[in-house]
């Protein structure tokens, strides 16, 4: 008599590793694709085997590293509006997508969501504050999805013949750069058996990236320039203005 036990292994990869920002970039779209293998191995216990067909989800999570934002309340006061409050969140991707077979609800329970701070909702942070700072988090993450900073959808992530999956991914010209992680998540009734992960670069090249490290290990430096092109712009526009007239 013979007994099987399967198990599964996963692969995944990016259509590229890196996304260089220029002067000329307005947004990118990756691939992320893999495929998932199962393997059976046996014994002398039993002489049945059984291979299910497609039973597994899969969620995609890409994200950028943690961050520190700062996000103010604003309030109308004798008709102007003024910051009346701020908190500091630390801790917080500034660019995340989520994307998945089908909803989460619908083969992951809460608690896992939670654990794995999957979806928007669940995104884990700190702050600087003991006060309750949920409409502050409401408030950040309606503003990261109007930025196109933040996306969480469901059945973007496509599977074919039962083992291979792709899921497109888009990245605004916003985008912060830095190091940034897509990890994948197989799912197996109600478990999640596989996490996979892979690594993304996004830099500044050419003339951008040598005007982000002026700025970032000259800032005095640099505020003096930027206030001298203003005033040289300014004193340009003025004399073609006169000119014009």
């Amino acid at each position: 008599m013979i007994s099987f036990v399967r198990a599964e292994t996963m692969i995944t990869d990016l259509s590229q590793h890196e996304i260089e920002i220029t002067s000329q970039f307005s947004g990118q779209e990756l691939l992320l694709f893999g495929a998932i293998e199962r393997h059976v191995e046996g014994n002398s216990l039993s002489e049945e085997i059984t291979v299910q067909g497609i039973d597994y989800d899969i969620i995609v999570v890409v994200q950028s590293q943690p961050t520190e934002l700062v996000i103010r309340k604003k309030e109308n006061v004798a008709g102007i509006w003024l910051n009346k409050a701020n908190h500091t969140i630390r801790d917080i991707p500034g660019y995340y997508v989520i994307g998945s077979t089908r909803p989460l609800n619908k083969f992951l329970a809460q608690e896992k969501q939670i654990e794995y701070g999957l979806g928007l909702d669940n995104l884990k942070f700190t702050s600087d504050s003991n006060d309750d700072i949920t409409e502050f988090k409401e408030a950040l993450i309606r503003n990261m999805i109007e930025k196109g900073l933040y996306l969480e959808s469901d059945g973007n992530v496509t599977v074919k013949n039962e083992i291979l999956f792709r899921a497109s991914i888009a990245f605004p010209a916003n985008m912060p750069i830095g190091d940034y992680k897509a990890d994948v998540y197989l799912v197996k009734d109600g478990d999640i058996i596989i996490n996979h992960r892979t690594d993304l670069l996004v830099d500044k090249q050419g003339l951008e990236r040598f005007i982000y490290n002026f700025a970032h290990e000259y800032p005095p430096y640099y505020g003096i320039i930027a206030v001298l092109v203003a005033i040289s712009i300014g004193l340009f526009s003025g004399f073609v203005a006169k000119k014009v007239s």
